[in-house]
């Protein structure tokens, strides 16, 4: 059988959505970015919210870190940083310029309280001036901040700025009042020196220390010396508490700058008023001075309390005369002294040579006494002589010390200041 013919057999194209060969029609891109863009429009903002908070987060921790440097820095320094470069690279572990701009570019500002401007912490601060010992920084992240500081009136209206109210503004308050302690130098009588952080030393030049009582800053070097110029000093340490001294001349040596609680333990005669009787120590003697070859009292004799420009001030015993030996003596109790010393000043007249004065010790009223030194009155001098001699050899209950005058004299000798300190 023939089969007829081949005949063209008409084709049609059928077109689908998607090509089969991998290809996106123009309708399914429009549905995508469609979809895209309804997705990014519901997502950015939050991941706008997220990269701001983050920000937000970074500036406020970066701010605490650099008040840390502030902090550090002052304490090493003992003075506030002049700018916030001056925190790199010791005190912040950050670039330069990420230290005075923030991570949106706009800069960050450094403000100490106006009265701090010119911190002496050798001087140091009074308890009014404490309170000011304060410091801002401040920054915006939108914009420049731009503050204007100049005086304690506009420094407290940034510090009390309420930075929740203005977007994108951080405000970080240092107070560093914590890092500063008192310390209160007292004298109770004439001598020493004392040193303070890197002043010149304060020296009393053999007179009255002034005064001193002011906060300075943890770690501040404090120095005492007993002597009237200061060099060498017996007390030395780091300010890490509030602290008090006093200088007591009247205490044992190297004992003489001593905390307020508890004082050093002494008998002293100051002579503050013309009597026998005068008991200007922590403790009071035994008795009065003790007449010896004569018996008329303070206010006159070869042996007399007397007001005098050559007493140390104001009274002071005096000593003249001739004839037979005049003594004075007073009494002390010792008891459960490990050692003790006696001090007192002297000082001689001018005039004819002649006559001896002797100082004397024992520890029961004698005799015997021991004679701790001689006075020859064959000289002058110029102002009151200090005068030091150890008595632990005599300690006891009834220890005593006396002025003998031998011989005729010519001249006066004038004791003051009679002093016999101890350790228990």
């Amino acid at each position: 059988m023939e089969h007829p013919p081949n005949r063209a057999i008409g084709s049609y194209c059928i077109q689908s959505p998607i090509i089969s060969q991998g290809g996106i029609s123009l309708i399914a891109l429009i549905g995508i970015l469609a979809v895209i863009t309804i997705g990014l429009s519901l997502v950015t903002p939050a991941l706008v919210q997220i990269w701001d908070r983050r920000h937000q987060e970074t500036e406020r921790f970066q701010l605490r870190r650099i008040a840390d440097g502030i902090q550090t820095y002052l304490e090493q320094n003992k003075v506030f940083p002049p700018s916030l470069a001056s925190l790199v690279p010791d005190h912040v572990p950050f670039p330069a310029a990420q230290l005075t701009t923030n991570a949106r570019g706009f800069p960050r500002y450094y403000a100490v309280h106006p009265a701090m401007a010119g911190l002496n912490n050798s001087t140091g601060l009074s308890a009014a001036e404490l309170v000011d010992t304060r410091f801002l920084l401040i920054t915006n992240l939108t914009q420049d901040a731009a503050p204007t500081i100049t005086t304690p009136a506009e420094f407290e209206t940034w510090w009390t700025t309420n930075e929740s109210l203005i977007p994108n503004l951080h405000i970080h308050r240092g107070n560093v009042g914590h890092l500063f302690y008192s310390l209160a130098i007292t004298p109770e009588g004439n001598g020493a020196s004392f040193f303070i952080s890197t002043a010149p030393a304060t020296d009393s030049g053999g007179g009255l220390l002034p005064t001193h009582n002011a906060f300075h800053l943890v770690g501040t070097t404090i120095g005492f010396d007993e002597a009237t110029t200061y060099s060498l000093p017996e007390v030395q340490f780091a300010l890490t508490t509030n602290t008090a001294y006093w200088f007591n001349p009247f205490c044992l040596a190297t004992k003489q700058w001593n905390p307020l609680d508890p004082p050093c333990d002494n008998v002293r005669d100051e002579f503050n008023a013309i009597a026998y009787n005068g008991n200007d120590g922590t403790h009071n003697w035994v008795n009065d001075w003790q007449e010896s070859g004569e018996s008329d009292g303070p206010t006159s004799g070869d042996m007399q309390v007397v007001t005098d420009a050559q007493c140390a001030a104001g009274n002071c015993f005096q000593f003249g005369g001739g004839g037979g030996p005049t003594r004075v003596s007073r009494e002390a109790d010792l008891s459960g002294a490990t050692i003790a010393t006696l001090t007192f000043s002297y000082r001689r007249s001018a005039g004819g040579n002649g006559g001896t004065i002797k100082v004397e010790v024992s520890n029961d009223g004698g005799p015997p006494w021991t004679t701790l030194q001689t006075y020859n009155m064959n000289g002058s001098d110029a102002s009151q002589v200090p005068q030091s001699f150890d008595l632990t050899a005599y300690i006891a209950s009834t220890t005593h010390v006396r002025f003998v005058r031998s011989g005729n004299l010519n001249r006066l000798f004038y004791a003051d200041n009679v002093d016999i300190a101890w350790d228990p």
